[in-house]
């Protein structure tokens, strides 16, 4: 990039439809209706228009118009999730080198919002700011990584059904009495903890977490850029959180992995948030048997699919899905940011 420094604003409500218009999908054939349906649903979900940052100027008919904008959403886990515009059907307004720029100043803008001391007091305490383009989105792609964000993996998202389909293995494993290794326990979540209160249970699985990102070929480039509290609160937050669907895997007394799954209602699915274990564990199995226990599990719920997220880069996972039955459905590229404070 080069030239005049390009400076972005905050995004005034009169403009809010303008802004959505740029970030609904470019190629919808009515794209002002999709604005409004996304302007109105905005509040149902969470959504706070106010935290949108672009550049404008004079667009169709010379009426001041949003050229590029980029929408933060606060997370659980003080996660800030960004939502970048793409180009036109036309391409970007100026040619791609100002769209790049446009890009990077409104994602630069709504960063520096965030680092502000003021954004605690807004109820906006965030620590890690994130963007999860398609591989296909070249441009968002570009923006991030000249915004100073980390690309800290390329995602595969997987799915398969609960109860198989013609052709497909059936999970094996017993709900009641699965053989576990000599020494190996999974306790269901709600019996953590001596005195058994929410902090203590935390405590445990925090520390199960702990030990299964060492040497971990999941993002990890992630490791110590967050608060594994914050990451417990992720994993809490994704889908309708069920504490009936969380195990931790015990070598003895030592919590060393954990399975944790969550319900998501409006996909009729459920997820795999998270499968783990420390290096002493791995190689023994215990995965395979995990992934089914935990399965067998959702199987019990009204849910159609099982579906997960992993790191490419991370071989022995990828063929202990594809050895399950999973099979891709979706890519997405990782990259954060940390929010220093």
């Amino acid at each position: 990039m080069s030239g005049t420094p390009v400076s972005a604003i905050r995004i005034p409500e009169r403009l809010w439809l303008s802004a959505a218009s740029r970030l609904v999908s470019q190629s919808t054939p009515n794209r002002e209706a999709a604005a409004k349906r996304l302007v109105t649903a905005a509040p149902a979900h969470g959504i706070d228009l106010g935290l949108m940052w672009g550049t404008v100027g004079p667009g169709l008919r010379q009426v001041e118009a949003v050229r590029q904008v980029v929408l933060a959403v606060p997370g659980a886990g003080r996660t800030l999730m960004l939502f970048v515009s793409e180009p036109g059907p036309n391409g970007d307004q100026g040619g791609s080198t100002a769209g790049l720029s446009e890009r990077v100043a409104a994602i630069s803008s709504a960063f520096e919002h965030f680092s502000g001391i003021s954004a605690p007091a807004s109820g906006a305490d965030v620590r890690l700011a994130q963007g999860l383009p398609e591989p296909r989105e070249s441009w968002a792609i570009e923006a991030f990584q000249a915004a100073g964000f980390i690309r800290v993996g390329d995602l595969a998202y997987l799915r398969r059904a609960l109860k198989p389909q013609p052709g497909e293995t059936a999970f094996s494993g017993s709900l009641a009495s699965p053989e576990w290794p000599d020494g190996i326990t999974v306790r269901p979540f709600s019996s953590l903890g001596i005195n058994g209160s929410d902090a203590e249970r935390d405590r445990v699985l925090i520390q199960a977490l702990e030990s299964s990102y060492a040497e971990t070929l999941d993002c990890p480039e992630l490791c110590g850029l967050r608060e594994t509290a914050d990451v417990l609160a992720s994993h809490r937050a994704t889908g309708v959180w069920d504490p009936k669907l969380w195990w931790v895997v015990f070598d003895g007394d030592r919590p060393l992995g954990c399975v944790l799954l969550n319900r998501c209602p409006d996909q009729r699915s459920v997820e795999l948030v998270y499968l783990g274990l420390a290096p002493a564990l791995r190689g023994r199995g215990i995965a395979s048997k995990l992934l089914c226990f935990g399965a067998a599990h959702a199987q019990g719920t009204v849910f159609d699919e099982l579906t997960c997220a992993v790191d490419r880069r991370n071989r022995p996972a990828l063929e202990l899905y594809r050895r399950a039955g999973f099979r891709p459905i979706s890519e997405r590229i990782a990259f954060v940011k940390p929010i220093a404070r």
